[in-house]
């Protein structure tokens, strides 16, 4: 299996100096870390496929995307627009270079390539969408988990046999060549257990020209936002002044070359230098990030990936 590292400029963040967060020089991501998993989706007209990443049982999960079955897809299809495929790199395979095999009765075949958090559950579901009548499982949908690897690509595609009355959803490792493997998937629990395992504390921030997106890394924490402008600065003021930051933990700062000029940029140095925890702080250039993962405008560095990162390169795992 080959993987992409990604540049080796160690920085340990026990040895980060004040000034690294004011230098607004492009810089590498902070240490070697394994890119994230990918995964294609495959969509048509009439087939229902949604996607739950970070799926710790069927009713917690942090973002549904909803891969195929819009009603908005099915108009598209009327008038004969398919929808766009969307790719991040991932390799063709036999049904990429086939897809329009797929294309009959106004199918609109398309696919989309979605970045993975490496380690987190993720949740398929899928069901037949054209109201035709024909449902998979009275109705219910059917649905599968895996946990995806750090490097590794996977395909998601629903299977229909309208004929023998079966639904399935098919899930294949697909390797550098393009070659896939089928995986077997298994059963999200419909709960989750009551007192989930802690997870070591970290502090991640990502913050671009616009917006601060920030939260403690422990099991539970939601994520926290500021609009960054001269009207929020008391708040990151506050925040940065309140924040459970304990000796040694990590705070790891992602953040595009624009944002050292915002109003955030401006101040967070200084406050930083305030509240002494200028050797714990890690800044990670999310553009160099992004571009060493391709990522694109479509499918952009998010919070959950740049979290991983942080938790990969402050080994907080």
């Amino acid at each position: 299996m080959q993987i992409r590292l990604l540049p080796l400029a160690l920085l340990a963040f026990a040895c980060v100096e004040a000034h690294a967060v004011e230098d607004a020089a492009p810089q590498e991501p902070a240490a070697a870390v394994e890119r994230p998993a990918r995964i294609r989706l495959f969509g048509q007209n009439g087939v229902g496929l949604t996607m739950y990443t970070n799926a710790l049982c069927e009713k917690q999960y942090d973002e549904e995307i909803e891969a195929s079955g819009s009603i908005g897809h099915y108009f598209k299809a009327m008038v004969r627009k398919k929808p766009e495929n969307i790719s991040i790199g991932m390799p063709e395979t036999d049904d990429t270079r086939n897809l329009a095999t797929r294309d009959k009765l106004w199918a609109s075949p398309y696919y989309s390539e979605h970045p993975l958090v490496p380690g987190q559950p993720v949740r398929l579901q899928a069901n037949i969408a054209n109201g035709s009548g024909w449902t998979c499982n009275r109705g219910r949908g059917i649905e599968i988990s895996f946990v995806p690897e750090p490097g590794m690509d996977y395909e998601g595609d629903m299977i229909r046999d309208f004929e023998g009355g079966h639904c399935g959803i098919a899930l294949r490792q697909v390797a550098a060549d393009g070659t896939v493997t089928p995986l077997v998937g298994r059963l999200m629990p419909p709960k989750c257990p009551a007192e989930p395992a802690p997870a070591p504390s970290l502090m991640v921030m990502m913050m671009d020209a616009d917006n601060l997106q920030y939260r403690l890394a422990e099991e539970g924490a939601g994520i926290d936002e500021l609009d960054n402008d001269e009207d929020s600065v008391e708040d990151l003021e506050e925040m940065i002044a309140e924040a459970p930051l304990a000796g040694g933990m990590p705070l790891c700062i992602v953040t595009s070359g624009d944002a050292d000029a915002s109003e955030f940029g401006k101040k967070l140095p200084a406050l930083l230098e305030k509240r002494g925890v200028q050797s714990q702080v890690v800044r990670v250039d999310g553009k160099a990030l992004a571009a060493e993962w391709g990522l694109t405008e479509q499918r952009p560095l998010n919070f959950a990936l740049a979290e991983h990162y942080c938790r990969s390169v402050t080994r907080r795992n």
